[in-house]
């Protein structure tokens, strides 16, 4: 196996999040996600959430021991409110949207060990007035120890400059490979997720992610940037489905969990967020948006296989 396989077999992540021991890489990712129909504290009125996404990854061999990682991701988001006046028509109310570049670092300690050094720096906005204020710079590092040769434990932290405030998380999970057919993998608080593959050309399983994130966007009323504070927890069933020449279907539904999207002034935040717990927060106890609802989400996938014997 040559060096690079070694060297790809244990760096890459999702995002910044699903670091896995696993026997892919996925270099292009195309994703689009709907959620219809989510009941309010308004009668009579529901709203529609849309997400559509891009990311790539390119990894740089340095040497034996280090891999730089280049990535890009851009993700558009849209709030729509339905009419109530029984036409069956709606309306973009907000749209909002992010573009992240992530440089990282892979090293190599030894043959049990490696770390995940990566910065990540975000325009996260609505694009109606961009400023620097837009702009959040992140950080995460992310060790995976491996104990045997189908159990690797993960351990880190991950560091955002959020609009609500700062936020820090610390990480802990790990990868197992139970037989040939079934892995679970978790990185908690962020993700788990239990697959099932049967056939090299499809897996299934089940997958819990947690996302927090915030976002500038204009208040119309004010003329100020006010942020929109998004806390989205899903549970969902996916499959996935070789399509041939390394590219792979991937199909997912399920539903949200204590979901979250409200709008804030810049002046109100929190002392910072710990994990799952804010600390200092006396923001204003509004209703969010929408309540949970269910939603199905597909991705074209472009995953590079690897030899990990």
């Amino acid at each position: 196996m040559t060096i690079f396989k070694i060297l790809l077999s244990s760096i890459f992540i999702i995002s910044y999040t699903t670091v896995n021991a696993q026997d892919w890489i996925d270099l292009v990712t195309v994703t689009g996600k709907y959620s219809p129909n989510n009941t309010t504290e308004q009668e009579n009125t529901t709203r529609n959430l849309l997400s559509i996404s891009a990311n790539v990854k390119l990894p740089i061999v340095l040497n034996d021991n280090n891999v730089l990682i280049l990535g890009l991701d851009h993700q558009y988001n849209s709030i729509s409110r339905n009419y109530d006046d029984g036409t069956g028509g709606s309306f973009n109310e907000l749209p909002f949207s992010s573009s992240m570049l992530q440089l990282g670092l892979s090293h190599d300690w030894n043959e049990k060990s490696t770390t995940l050094f990566m910065a990540m720096g975000r325009l996260n906005s609505d694009y109606f007035e961009v400023d620097a204020t837009h702009l959040q710079m992140a950080g995460l590092a992310l060790t995976t120890t491996k104990k045997t040769k189908d159990f690797h434990w993960k351990y880190g932290v991950y560091y955002n400059a959020e609009f609500f405030g700062p936020m820090i998380v610390p990480l802990f999970g790990f990868n197992w490979k139970i037989n040939d057919k079934w892995r679970l993998k978790t990185v908690l608080p962020i993700n788990l997720e239990l697959t099932y593959q049967p056939k090299t050309w499809f897996r299934t399983g089940l997958f819990f992610e947690g996302i927090n994130a915030s976002y500038r966007v204009f208040n119309y009323s004010t003329n100020e940037n006010d942020y929109l504070d998004k806390a989205d927890n899903n549970l969902s069933l996916f499959s996935e489905f070789h399509l041939g020449k390394n590219i792979w279907f991937h199909i997912k539904a399920g539903t949200s969990i204590i979901r979250s999207y409200r709008t804030f002034e810049n002046s109100e935040q929190m002392t910072v967020k710990f994990g799952p717990v804010n600390i200092g927060d006396n923001r204003p106890k509004t209703s969010p948006m929408f309540n949970d609802g269910l939603f199905v989400e597909s991705k074209i996938i472009y995953r590079l296989p690897i030899d990990n014997n």
